[in-house]
């Protein structure tokens, strides 16, 4: 069964919890809390959802968070 990068649940175990242990920048892995799965670069997993939120953005016709600025963003909520 092939990894979903995207899903919240740890592949292994079903967890939902992560944690980013202390390392040097650009080289910090995303793990599972409960057993220690890893997900991969952090850079690379927030690239993943970004390019997955930018693609729903466009189906859905909705002006994109990266093309608004951030006090437009803080009025909407």
């Amino acid at each position: 069964m092939p990894t979903n990068h995207f899903s919240a649940d740890c592949p292994s175990c079903g967890s939902r919890l992560k944690r980013l242990p202390a390392t040097r920048r650009d080289s910090v892995h995303v793990y599972c809390m409960d057993c220690g799965h890893d997900f991969g670069r952090y850079e690379a997993l927030v690239e993943r959802y970004q390019k997955t939120l930018s693609e729903l953005e466009s189906d859905l016709e909705v002006p994109t968070a990266s093309g608004r600025k951030p006090a437009e963003l803080r009025a909407q909520e």
